[in-house]
């Protein structure tokens, strides 16, 4: 009712950026006596997505399972993350339709205790940032939670793969994640995939062939 609203305060809340959020939790880390790795932070920051309340959390959790000193390989393993290079290298193979080391990669980090959903989850995660940096290259500077040598990776795949090639690896992945969260197997889900991917990405782009259709040119095509 209008009379109940007219006597209540809204607040808008909005989410905190990564920077802000590693700033806070290094200060509370500070004043309980506990030191904590810059990669942790950061790793904590991300995963808070913006809530500092769900933050505090997962840095609570860090806290108590560490011995002082909470490290980022301690915060990977609560949260079920893999090493980001290595998801890096696995898309690298996928989009290169590389599926023979794609798959190589998955079971070198599905068998040291890596999530399939949160695997494809870093993926998209991946290929969100390579999309943004092939579509505005100078954002690269403002590309946050992410390494040196990781905006250095992605920026090499931006300028290498097409536009619509990142784009029907983010339907792939996005559908694939339902999947593999249905799955009752979402180890063998995540692997098939990353072979749908791998071969979609060998695929010719629509673009090109509509080209060659106005053209004429289909060289190496099979004849009729």
């Amino acid at each position: 009712p209008i009379t109940v609203l007219s006597r209540c305060q809204r607040f808008d809340l909005r989410r905190v950026d990564v920077e802000t959020l590693k700033t806070h939790f290094a200060n509370i880390c500070g004043m309980e006596n506990v030191t904590a790795d810059d990669g942790a932070l950061s790793i904590i920051a991300r995963a808070a997505d913006g809530s500092v309340r769900d933050g505090l959390s997962l840095l609570d959790q860090a806290i108590a399972l560490s011995d002082g000193n909470v490290s980022a390989q301690q915060v990977k393993d609560m949260l079920g993350l893999g090493d980001r290079g290595k998801n890096i290298d696995l898309l690298d193979n996928i989009l290169g339709g590389r599926t023979a080391e794609a798959l190589q990669i998955m079971d070198e980090i599905y068998s040291v205790g890596g999530d399939p959903s949160v695997l494809i989850q870093d993926l998209l995660e991946c290929v969100h940032n390579i999309t943004k940096l092939r579509a505005v290259p100078e954002i690269e500077k403002d590309t946050q939670g992410l390494s040196t040598d990781e905006k250095d990776r992605l920026s090499a795949m931006a300028q290498k793969l097409a536009m619509p090639t990142l784009g029907k690896a983010w339907q792939i992945l996005l559908k694939g994640l339902n999947e593999v969260n249905m799955a009752s197997n979402p180890q063998s889900a995540a692997e098939m995939v990353i072979i749908r991917l791998s071969y979609a990405a060998n695929l010719p782009d629509p673009a090109d062939l509509l080209k060659k259709l106005e053209s004429g040119d289909f060289t190496g095509a099979g004849s009729g």
